[in-house]
């Protein structure tokens, strides 16, 4: 076990990862590992990883080592144990049972190693009827339900292909946050333990309401009589609106709190709307007509300017505006901000050449992140790395020191100022590890308590606890400056200025507790030419491709177009559809992991640190399959107009009676595929025998495929193809409530729990992402607004009669539990 060394350079120096892994979420996980310091080795088959086949790789891979070992050869199995030996961490993609299979489980691996911390990344979980299924990203999202957010985008009834690989970006964040938070516990304790998650936990965070909401509508009917089933073809809010401009441009206007959207309508000159009694409390207009006019009014008035002349607007004189183009990802390269912060860098690689690539994930001033080298070639480290065998393992002195803590960040406090969804959700992250984190609200409460009873705050604010201050009030400051001595992290998503007003500026902070980490989770970075500005969910969607891509290939008309209104309307609601809430939570991943590799960094070298990331940098790791570019590139592929997928062995397939998920992109999977349908002519055919020839052919082989899916059920083809090994599964065409409130494989991995809040009573929800072998997660629930002001207070030596002071005062506040009946 590396000991704490106050000259290390970077947070995982010293840590050696064995890395058996393959596929994004995986590849992701090792790749930020390496980012921070770890060498990791990477395993791979004779032939190589089958992801060498796809551009991805060239990132993916960076900064590892290559060996190659046959896993089917006893000697080679070997020289694994021997390696693993020399570990501080294995991790792993395989199926459930295949290591324990291969001699390289946890159990025979720890019986040398006892502080190794093994971590398995599989599709479904370890255990339950889908567990043996293929771990594609298109049929997590397909059999959890989550397809159906995207239903009506394209006009047509059903699911939606889903672009952005949520699943596997939150899978791979939750690995590398798993892994720290055990390495933290090991350096403390003296003993490993195994981690595991799956995508299909990780899908959970991307639905922020609907659990809860159904669960309530069917508990509550009179309080909650929301329909659902409404969402697929309405229009977005005007808070959120994707606009055409001059030049046929599209932008999108992402200004949800109110006085951002009076700042938009005075800056774009629409100020004189608000003389209008129709218009009068924009952007809260209850008449859906007027809604609809003012819709008009700024759709009109924003094709008045070119885009080029609004953004020179937006960010050199109206900076209170949040804006920004529609682009892909290889565009958002060249985005000033993210070419600024580092979030782009060059990397020469030995097969493509010169690319531009996705930085680290996050920035730590104490210990800085570097990229470690370029993707390797296949085997080029396996005779360095083999002949290190030869050196004698070091005797492993590792004794248990002391029991372990009940959760990973036991004793760990948390001080989150932060607002909506992506700072909210990254502590209550953090709480799932069992750290304590105190909210701090306003008075009104965190925005996502408006609207429906506020059931929303019971996504992003699980777990916590809660203050409700006026941090502008002498006093509420005061609360605070009692705190953050008591606090090991703090975390705001404010912009530049705003921390200073209320007293936690970084000076401040560090004034009152020279030890604390302070994390700034922003939209776009603390320096630069953009810091200034706001930014809300669709803005990391508009920079980093997602939204453009999920739109489809014929979303966007010529730019030379002449269109009427109508048909402007119809483009923007396409868009705005495009833009669901994943950047909010795919910011949230990252967020909680540079909380906890922060944390693990001030426990080896003693350093305090400062941690950065953005929504723009959080945006471009969940878009990590196109986040780079390299002379010869292939184009990221767009859903085609009907939003059925991107090609015909990665797609949406009407069958008898409902729908099926076709995930089969490698040619292993064509092969396998061809022979379960029982199609060697397929097979055969030489417009079809190499990925290359199916992309060229895909209509020709989409024609071939769809008409014999519509010849058997969706439970058929899923049970049918998925025992061949085909990757096929039934899309849930209802939602995410309806497969995690249903189905017994959920039930069989314990993929929810049931909480209680004071208001709505016991409910289920979704469980945490990651499970500890020693020291498992946690899960709460929600909480009301300033729920542990007395607890809080009174600890910090507030009496009950002060307190209640402070509160008629109006200096703090809470709600009262009001359970609903």
């Amino acid at each position: 076990m590396p000991s704490q060394r106050n000259e290390m350079t970077q947070a995982l120096e010293g840590i050696t990862v064995l890395d058996f892994s393959q596929g994004m979420a995986g590849s992701i996980a090792t790749m930020a590992l390496s980012d921070f310091g770890a060498e990791v080795i990477k395993i791979e088959p004779p032939e190589g990883d089958p992801y060498r086949a796809v551009p991805q790789s060239h990132l993916w891979n960076r900064g590892k080592k290559s060996v190659v070992l046959d896993l089917n050869d006893s000697d080679a199995i070997n020289q694994i144990r021997n390696l693993a030996e020399r570990a501080d961490v294995v991790i792993e993609t395989f199926k459930p049972g295949v290591a324990d299979s291969l001699g390289i489980g946890y159990e025979t691996l720890k019986a040398e190693r006892p502080d190794l911390v093994y971590c398995s990344i599989t599709g479904f979980g370890p255990k339950g009827p889908y567990s043996d299924y293929k771990d594609y990203e298109g049929l997590i999202e397909a059999k959890s339900g989550r397809l159906m957010i995207f239903a009506g985008i394209t006009g047509r009834e059903g699911p939606s292909f889903a672009v952005v690989n949520v699943a596997s970006h939150a899978a791979a964040m939750g690995a590398f946050r798993g892994i720290v938070s055990a390495l933290m516990v090991r350096d403390q304790t003296g003993q490993g333990q195994q981690v595991d998650t799956s995508l299909l936990q990780a899908v959970t965070y991307y639905d922020l309401t609907q659990f809860i909401l159904w669960q309530m509508m069917i508990k509550f009917p009179e309080t909650f009589d929301f329909d659902p089933t409404t969402i697929a073809l309405r229009a977005s809010p005007i808070q959120y609106l994707p606009v055409r401009t001059k030049d046929g441009k599209w932008m999108q206007l992402a200004n949800l709190i109110e006085r951002l959207f009076r700042s938009e309508i005075f800056a774009i000159g629409l100020g004189h709307i608000y003389d209008d009694p129709r218009f009068v409390d924009a952007p809260n207009l209850v008449e859906p007509e007027d809604r609809e006019a003012l819709r008009r009014l700024i759709l009109t008035r924003m094709q008045e300017k070119t885009e080029a002349e609004w953004m020179d607007l937006f960010v050199n004189e109206e900076g209170n505006v949040a804006a920004e183009p529609f682009m892909t990802a290889t565009e958002a390269l060249s985005h000033p901000q993210i070419i600024h912060s580092g979030i782009v860098q060059n990397v020469e690689d030995p097969t493509v050449g010169s690319m531009r690539q996705l930085g680290p994930a996050f920035y730590m001033d104490g210990s800085p992140p570097r990229i470690q080298g370029p993707a390797p070639t296949l085997g080029q480290h396996t005779d360095e790395v083999l002949k290190s065998l030869e050196i004698p393992v070091p005797p492993n002195n590792t004794t248990a020191s002391k029991p372990p803590p009940k959760h990973p960040l036991e004793g760990v406090t948390v001080l989150d100022l932060s607002t909506v969804i992506a700072g909210p959700l990254a502590g209550s992250l953090v709480a799932e590890l069992g750290a304590r984190v105190i909210r701090i609200e306003t008075l009104d409460g965190d925005w996502m308590r408006g609207g429906n009873n506020g059931i929303a705050s019971n996504r992003t604010m699980a777990g916590t606890e809660g203050l409700s201050l006026d941090l502008k009030t002498e006093e509420g400051q005061e609360i605070l400056r009692r705190l953050i001595p008591k606090t090991d992290v703090l975390m705001h998503n404010m912009r530049p200025g705003a921390p200073e007003r209320v007293g936690i500026g970084l000076d401040q902070v560090r004034e009152l507790n020279p030890d604390i980490n302070y994390v700034y989770v922003s939209g776009y970075g603390s320096s630069g030419p953009y810091h200034h500005r706001p930014a809300m969910h669709p803005i990391g969607g508009a920079v980093a491709g997602g939204a453009l891509t999920q739109a489809g290939r014929d979303a966007l008309p010529p730019e030379d177009a002449e269109m009427t209104m109508e048909e402007i309307v119809e483009v923007s609601r396409v868009l705005g559809r495009a833009q669901d809430v994943n950047p909010d939570p795919n910011t949230s991943m990252v967020a909680s992991t540079a909380v906890v590799v922060g944390l693990y960094t001030r426990q080896r070298t003693g350093k305090p640190q400062y941690i950065e990331t953005s929504m723009i940098q959080a945006n471009a790791y969940a878009n990590a399959d196109d986040f780079f570019d390299y002379e010869g590139k292939p184009p990221r592929l767009f859903p085609d107009s009907e939003g059925y997928g991107i090609h015909a062995l990665d797609r949406i397939y009407e069958a008898l009676g409902g729908w099926i998920f076709l995930a089969c992109p490698m040619q292993d999977d064509w092969l396998a595929l061809c022979s379960a349908i029982e199609r060697p002519d397929l097979r055969d055919d030489p417009r079809f025998s190499t990925l290359e020839g199916r992309q060229e052919n895909d209509d020709a082989l989409i024609a071939e495929l769809a008409p014999l899916f519509k010849t058997k059920t969706p439970q058929e083809w899923e049970t049918e193809l998925s025992a061949k090994d085909v990757g096929c599964v039934r899309v849930e065409d209802s939602n995410m409530f309806g497969f995690f409130d249903n189905d017994e494989h959920v039930r069989e991995n314990g993929f929810t729990t049931v909480v209680e809040h004071k208001r709505f009573g016991k409910f289920w929800r979704y469980s945490p992402i990651l499970n500890f072998s020693k020291t498992p997660s946690k899960a709460g629930g929600g909480i009301l607004r300033g729920e542990h002001t007395m607890p809080i207070l009174k600890d910090l030596g507030y009496t009950e009669d002060e307190i209640h002071a402070l509160k008629a005062k109006g200096v703090l506040d809470w709600e009262e539990p009001a359970p609903l009946s």
